[in-house]
């Protein structure tokens, strides 16, 4: 419950800043916007004042377009033969596989797999996600986890925007032999630049999940996420999202999950992955633990 009260403390600091802070966007061909003023232009770059980054200097050919109320007239001279205003979706999306192996007292074998795609189109953002774990330890047969979610998000109104999101999920390590979630959330994206990113969504969601001894529960559950990411230094970036449900009927039933991850570059668009994850349920199956974590390296490809 700290993590969660820091990180709506965090939020609603964001969110009592005066929109005249924000006086301009600056959209970049990627589908970034970065809120601030233009200070100045040359031939081939733009000089930005971000209300979050600071000063910038962004090349032209990565401009999309400029919004900024300050200098309308200055903006004439831009040069659009580098843009594209024809508002064609843009795809986005990173895989990430990380492994191992022991031998001698223990045999064991691991396997993860995470995949995320984005398709981003005027005032609609779509995200689909894929996630497959496989642990085996000596001779016994190996367990399998697998979630598959999608979720559609509105842009309504600069930064906010309704999300809408289905998920299903399986996991035989903590006996859930099916669970599937459905919901609608109010979101804000508080920074949406080249090198960071920062958003928060509230809402509700139905939860239903069967065990494999037979149990089974259905609830209403209050929702909450957090995503965050940073890149810094020669390309390094470290991320960090959580999420939490909490039964409306019974604020006791809740379900938590945190992760952190570090990429560092390898090669262009491959990476090498840190990441730590954290699950807690404080209603497992029976004989199940209340919390999980685990820790992971591997390779993440990302474009």
């Amino acid at each position: 419950m700290q993590r969660l009260t820091l990180g709506s403390i965090y939020a609603m600091y964001f969110l009592m800043l005066p929109e005249s802070s924000i006086s301009g966007q600056l959209e970049l061909i990627n589908g970034d916007i970065i809120h601030g003023e233009l200070i100045s232009k040359s031939n081939d770059n733009v000089l930005w004042m971000s209300s979050m980054l600071g000063q910038l200097s962004v090349r032209r050919s990565s401009i999309r377009n400029i919004l900024d109320e300050a200098n309308l007239d200055s903006l004439t001279e831009l040069n659009t033969e580098h843009y594209d205003f024809s508002a064609k979706p843009k795809y986005a999306g990173d895989m990430s596989i990380a492994g191992s192996s022991a031998s001698g007292n223990q045999s064991r074998r691991d396997w993860n797999i995470d995949v995320r795609l984005e398709r981003r189109a005027k005032q609609l953002r779509q995200i689909g996600l894929f996630e497959y774990e496989n642990h085996k330890i000596d001779s016994t047969r190996a367990s399998d986890a697998l979630e598959v979610s999608y979720a559609a998000d509105w842009f309504f109104q600069d930064r906010w925007f309704l999300r809408n999101e289905l998920s299903f999920a399986t996991d035989e390590v903590r006996a859930v032999e099916l669970r599937y979630g459905l919901g609608s959330a109010l979101g804000l994206q508080i920074i949406d630049s080249m090198n960071s990113q920062l958003s928060i969504e509230s809402g509700l969601m139905w939860l239903s999940e069967e065990q494999k001894l037979g149990a089974s529960s259905d609830n209403l559950t209050w929702s909450w996420s957090l995503y965050y990411s940073l890149v810094f230094w020669d390309n390094i970036t470290i991320s960090h999202r959580q999420n939490v449900n909490v039964a409306i009927a019974n604020i006791k039933d809740s379900q938590s999950d945190f992760d952190v991850s570090v990429r560092l570059p390898l090669i262009e668009n491959l990476f090498a992955e840190l990441k730590y994850e954290w699950l807690y349920d404080n209603q497992p199956a029976p004989g199940k633990g209340l919390l999980d974590t685990q820790f992971s390296m591997g390779i993440n490809y990302s474009w």
